[in-house]
């Protein structure tokens, strides 16, 4: 049994490198790019390090509670130790592709099917294009592709009641909860509740639940309670309305069904439609699903037209159901409805699995093949008639958006004719009652010839050293202290530097890409979503300052103008990799004394004293404090730096304040003198210790938060608990 299931992996895994990796040199080019290249990687890499604080992140961050790094995923914690560089994480990705099928696979065989047909509707899930569009951002591909062997287990709970399926479920959710994207766990939740109850009632259901809920829960606590703890202080405590409706899809895009290209986008036309962010509504899963799928007849295809009803009309994000949506806990902190996409897809995948099963009595063929072909048909006419609008994909290039239109819509397009020979490729298997082996091939090479160019499949050999990347380089011929000093990556074309390929390089930087942000950095630093809002920035010195910021990277010629403009600051050099670099003189330590402690309230009157030009040279806003306190001059002695410990040893001449310009969050404690000392929340977003004695002195950092402890100890017990459930087999 072993033997056999390695072996569909096998033929999953290469279905997945035909379809992703095929002419891709996987040693140095990263399947996907996109986040995947710009946070995923140096994220991953960083978890094996298994800190839970993390000193790249927004001056700092509490590791295990930004769920997209997968800090405590167990696959990509041995894929990425193992091999810590790109061919490790091109293997990681490929090998979820393939467990998304093999999962598939054995659900659909526990549900009576034959091999020929289960094995050809996992072979559509994974190359569905939901999991073919969020190919860049992995942290979701990875949680999806567990949801078809969550399935399994529950259809396996309702039939035979056995507890260690139960379990084996929890495990599960665990794995979908560590895996990164908690969107994706919901969404699962919304599918698995009704189909459990559907197969086996609510009885075993409810009991089934009880015992997969309290083991997942216990055996991922260390990161939801990660989140629970930091989640007050994140600016992702709650969504907008507008953000929570953000990417829905747009009513137009169904016509993707059947032409992926409609609306621009894939096979190197950039997208002309205003609303089509074409990851988030990518709907293609190629022609021969849809055609089986119309075969699917029985008490099981019902189930699942209803799913792919309900997730389509989710999906649209009609704002009447939106609003009652938004009123729902923990649903509500999660936007794009269009990624309700992954129940349609998998229900498409089911009910395509089910028409193959009956493709030899089936007698309805004829009509299933016209109605996709009236499908195609209307896609392709939308296709010269469907508004453009000169979006921002298009403005990048040389053309206008009614150009680009013409082209995509000529006869000798592939939009246009790619479709119609897909269309006829799945008529003739039909009409010659075809193989499952001649339906997959046909589904690999239609959706992989659109799917492979979403993404560029970027080439990584330049982020393994300093010496590789000109600008990083000239950065430490200039005497940058990696330690001390901090960078800031102006725009996003900094590639190398921005957002998180830091990491990679081992520099402190003040810019981030993450869905975790901090409030108090978020408040003062202004940044937007995806980290952008650097040029802004740049015209705060003083804070750039405070924040230990030496040296500004810029690409973009506006901001090379921002920075200019903004004064102050030296520029060094231009045209290192299209790189202009400024240095900012007044850089403050990121380890100082300072001779005054200001008073303020709270975080708003810190915003303020920003606002009307506060200079931290030598003093620091201190909150929960009054007054104007003088404060003794002090000196660092020695120093230990780690990422979740500091310790320094300083001499102070009396009453002194140690300022550290790293990120202030629950968890850290210090000592000075090897007894507990209160931390200050400094300049709105920072730590600070007061000395109270002249002398030399020991200082002391260390995050330790509450949740780390409680984690731990709850896991261990979820271990044991899960162990000795299985052993006592059912109940």
């Amino acid at each position: 049994m072993a033997r056999r299931w390695a072996g569909i992996f096998g033929l999953y895994l290469l279905a997945a490198w035909l379809l992703h990796g095929f002419g891709v040199n996987l040693w140095t080019q990263m399947l996907g790019g996109g986040d995947s290249y710009t946070a995923g990687l140096p994220s991953k890499l960083f978890a094996t390090s298994l800190s839970p604080w993390n000193p790249y992140v927004q001056l700092g961050q509490y590791t295990f509670a930004n769920t997209q790094f997968q800090a405590l995923y167990p696959p990509a914690l041995l894929a990425m130790s193992a091999l810590p560089n790109t061919l490790g994480y091109n293997l990681f990705l490929l090998g979820h592709y393939a467990l998304g099928g093999l999962g598939f696979y054995l659900w659909m065989r526990q549900t009576g099917l034959g091999r020929e047909s289960a094995f050809w509707g996992g072979l559509s899930f994974l190359t569905g294009g939901f999991l073919v569009a969020h190919k860049g951002h992995q942290a979701m591909v990875t949680t999806a592709v567990w949801l078809p062997l969550w399935l399994g287990l529950a259809a396996r709970h309702a039939a035979t009641g056995e507890r260690r399926v139960a379990v084996g479920a929890g495990g599960v959710l665990a794995l979908s909860i560590l895996a990164g994207f908690p969107q994706m766990t919901v969404h699962g939740l919304l599918v698995l509740g009704p189909y459990w109850v559907w197969r086996g009632g609510w009885r075993r259901a409810l009991t089934g639940w009880g015992w997969m809920v309290a083991l997942g829960a216990a055996l991922s606590s260390l990161q939801w309670l990660a989140v629970a703890e930091a989640l007050p202080h994140m600016t992702r405590e709650s969504l907008t309305f507008a953000m929570f409706q953000q990417n829905a899809l747009p009513a137009a895009h169904l016509a993707a069904w059947f032409v992926p290209n409609v609306l621009g986008g894939m096979h190197g036309v950039p997208s002309y439609a205003l609303d089509a962010q074409l990851v988030e509504v990518y709907l293609y899963c190629g022609l021969a699903p849809l055609v089986l799928a119309g075969l699917a007849r029985g008490r099981e295809a019902r189930f699942w037209v209803g799913v792919l009803a309900v997730s389509l009309a989710l999906s649209l994000g009609w704002e009447p159901v939106q609003q009652v949506l938004f009123r729902v806990p923990v649903y509500n902190l999660f936007r794009a409805a269009g990624r309700h996409r992954m129940e349609m897809h998998l229900a498409v995948s089911v009910l395509a699995a089910l028409g193959l099963s009956r493709l030899a009595e089936s007698r309805g063929r004829r009509w299933v093949f016209l109605a996709v072909g009236a499908g195609v048909g209307a896609s392709l006419v939308w296709a010269w008639r469907v508004p453009i609008y000169d979006s921002v994909n298009v403005l990048v290039t040389d053309l206008s958006a009614a150009a680009w239109r013409e082209q995509n819509t000529a006869w000798t397009s592939v939009t246009m004719w790619g479709p119609v020979v897909a269309l006829l490729a799945a008529g003739m298997c039909l009409w010659r009652r075809a193989p499952g082996w001649a339906w997959g091939l046909l589904l690999v090479v239609d959706t992989g010839s659109v799917g492979r160019t979403i993404y560029d499949n970027p080439n990584t050999t330049d982020l393994y050293g300093r010496e590789r990347r000109s600008e990083v380089k000239y950065l430490f011929e200039r005497g940058y202290d990696a330690v001390h000093e901090r960078i800031l990556p102006v725009d996003p074309r900094l590639w190398q530097t921005y957002p998180l390929q830091s990491m990679l390089y081992g520099l402190q930087t003040a810019n981030d890409y993450t869905p975790m942000w901090t409030k108090r950095y978020q408040a003062l630093t202004g940044f937007a979503l995806n980290g952008e809002g650097g040029a802004a920035l740049a015209g705060r010195q003083r804070l750039l300052s405070a924040l230990g910021v030496r040296f500004l990277l810029t690409k973009e010629p506006e901001s090379v103008a921002a920075v200019r403009g903004a004064k102050g600051y030296r520029e060094l050099a231009a045209s290192r990799e299209g790189v202009t670099v400024f240095e900012n003189p007044g850089v403050l330590p990121r380890f100082r004394f300072v001779r005054e402690a200001v008073g303020v309230a709270d975080l708003g009157a810190a915003e303020r004293g920003w606002a009307a030009g506060f200079d931290s040279a030598g003093a620091a806003m201190v909150e929960r404090m009054t007054g104007r306190t003088p404060l003794a001059a002090g000196r660092i002695v020695a120093e230990r730096v780690e990422n979740a410990a500091l310790s320094w040893r300083v001499a102070t001449e009396g009453r002194a304040l140690f300022v550290v310009a790293d990120t202030w969050s629950p968890g850290w404690t210090a000592t000075v003198n090897g007894r507990p000392a209160r931390i200050e929340i400094v300049n709105g977003c920072m730590r600070g210790v007061f000395i109270e004695t002249a002398g030399e002195h020991e200082i002391a950092m260390r995050f330790w938060p509450w949740s780390l402890t409680v984690g731990l100890v709850v896991t261990a017990l979820g271990l044991l608990a899960a162990v000795s459930l299985c052993r006592r087999g059912r109940g």
